[in-house]
């Protein structure tokens, strides 16, 4: 028998703000946007956003995923042979540090709440 695995708020934070990123950031004519508000809505309600520290670090990771997107857009559009090997190095510099950032931000969600596992990578410094 298979187990039914309920997932951890870290996990709900961040997909919670990536679903807005998308709503906010990808052209509604290639996506179901009352399918990414319906994801929207589910992740919300998982979340107490009543309680303030709480909030604050969603927003937090609200805001590391909008740089990362914003760190890997090109690559992701595949217009990454424009950049040069440089600028891409840069980039997956970049998008390294923002992800220890936001292994931080969901790390202390579970501090908050106590609700999943702390998160860590190789070479990561908690």
């Amino acid at each position: 028998m298979v187990k039914a695995i309920i997932t951890p708020l870290p996990e709900v934070a961040d997909r919670y703000t990536i679903a807005i990123l998308k709503i906010e950031r990808l052209d509604h004519t290639e996506i179901d946007v009352a399918d990414m508000q319906r994801q929207v809505n589910y992740y919300r309600d998982g979340l107490d956003l009543e309680n303030p520290k709480l909030s604050g670090l969603v927003n937090e990771l609200y805001e590391i995923n909008g740089k990362m997107w914003d760190a890997e857009y090109a690559i992701r559009k595949g217009q990454d042979e424009n950049l040069g090997l440089e600028e891409i190095g840069k980039r997956a510099i970049k998008i390294r540090d923002l992800n220890r950032i936001r292994m931080k931000v969901k790390n202390e969600i579970i501090e908050l709440t106590g609700d999943g596992f702390k998160d860590c990578k190789m070479n990561y410094a908690n």
